[in-house]
Order: C-alpha cells, then sequence, then structure tokens
C-alpha cells in the first residue's frame, strides 16, 4: 500500500503543467522573472517560478532553488505586489493569515536547470 501511495505521489508530480511566461504572465512579471533569472538571488541550478490560483486570485512563488536553505521564496501577485514569503529559516508556510498549502492549480512558468 504505501507503494501505491510513492507511485501516485511520484506521477503527479510528473504531471505538472508548464506554460510560457512569456505568453501567460503581466510585463511586471515577465521583467520580474528575467531579473530573478539573470540575478544573484536564484541558484544556478534549481530555480523554479511556479503559479498557483490562492485566494481567489494568481500568484507566483519564485523559488530559489537548493543553494541556501535559509532563502526566503518571495510570493507575489500578478500586479508584481509581493504578498508574503515561504521557507526560510523557520519554514514559513503562512500567506495573508492563511496556510499556502490551501494553494491549487500549480503551474511551472520557469524553471532554470
Amino acid at each position: 500500500m504505501k507503494m501505491i501511495s510513492l507511485l501516485l505521489v511520484l506521477v503527479s508530480c510528473t504531471y505538472c503543467q508548464k506554460v510560457d511566461f512569456r505568453e501567460e504572465a503581466t510585463d511586471c512579471l515577465q521583467a520580474k522573472i528575467t531579473a530573478f533569472e539573470q540575478g544573484d538571488y536564484a541558484c544556478d541550478k534549481g530555480a523554479t517560478v511556479y503559479r498557483y490560483k490562492f485566494q481567489g486570485q494568481f500568484v507566483y512563488v519564485f523559488n530559489p532553488g537548493p543553494c541556501g536553505a535559509d532563502m526566503i521564496s518571495p510570493v507575489y501577485d500578478a500586479n508584481c505586489v509581493e504578498i508574503c514569503g515561504l521557507g526560510g529559516f523557520a519554514g514559513n508556510m503562512m500567506c495573508n493569515g492563511t496556510n499556502f498549502s490551501t494553494a491549487t492549480d500549480e503551474t511551472l512558468i520557469w524553471e532554470d536547470k
């Protein structure tokens, strides 16, 4: 039974959507993603930007990757307003008074392979 559960988790992770952020994102998000990609905050490999549906709107999580255990993943709305920061040393998962685990519709927007 544990093996079946593990297999279901692995399969669901591999079917995450990926969209071209140039078609999806607003101009400010496109600029923010480009700056994130070219800046010093994102790790050389493993940095990602995911879109989620959270509190009735699309939000974008900029995960810097695995090069720093205490790095925070800022969360922006479509207008590039930072609404919270996830992770960090304390492992924060609260965003605007709600646990971010309630976010849905995870979509990969950009990744640094």
